[in-house]
């Protein structure tokens, strides 16, 4: 009788938790922690050079959307950004490319982010790996 009780209960609790939907998130090893390879910022190499490292945080938000955010330490001292939302569309393969305001900004596999960015008074090129 407790047992047939243990089972009625598990099967109406399980009954009522939501569904897991296949293929609902087709790419979540986007998110990660990537490491700077090489990041270039106005014309002026920061990474690679002696003392210098970084990191990207990428987290994913949704299906279409990521938050991208560094952190650079140079001789023990560590500098971080705030998240910046990015929008990402299929290119091909696993890869994915990063938009931001409708402009392309760089790429993601899941391995590798490229970001090659610039405007009227900045540029900015880095590449990262997990």
């Amino acid at each position: 009788m407790k047992t047939r009780l243990i089972i009625l209960l598990y099967l109406s609790v399980s009954a009522c938790l939501p569904k897991k939907k296949a293929g609902n998130d087709p790419e979540p090893q986007l998110a990660g922690t990537y490491q700077i390879s090489r990041f270039v910022s106005d014309g002026v190499t920061l990474i690679p050079r002696s003392g210098v490292s970084g990191q990207v945080l990428v987290v994913k938000d949704s299906d279409t959307k990521l938050s991208i955010s560094f952190t650079v330490t140079n001789n023990g001292k560590t500098t971080s950004t705030a998240a910046q939302a990015v929008t990402i569309s299929k290119a091909n393969g696993t890869s994915y490319t990063l938009v931001d305001n409708g402009a392309s900004i760089g790429s993601i596999d899941g391995m590798r982010l490229s970001l090659d960015y610039s405007d009227n008074t900045s540029s900015l090129s880095l590449s990262a790996a997990k």
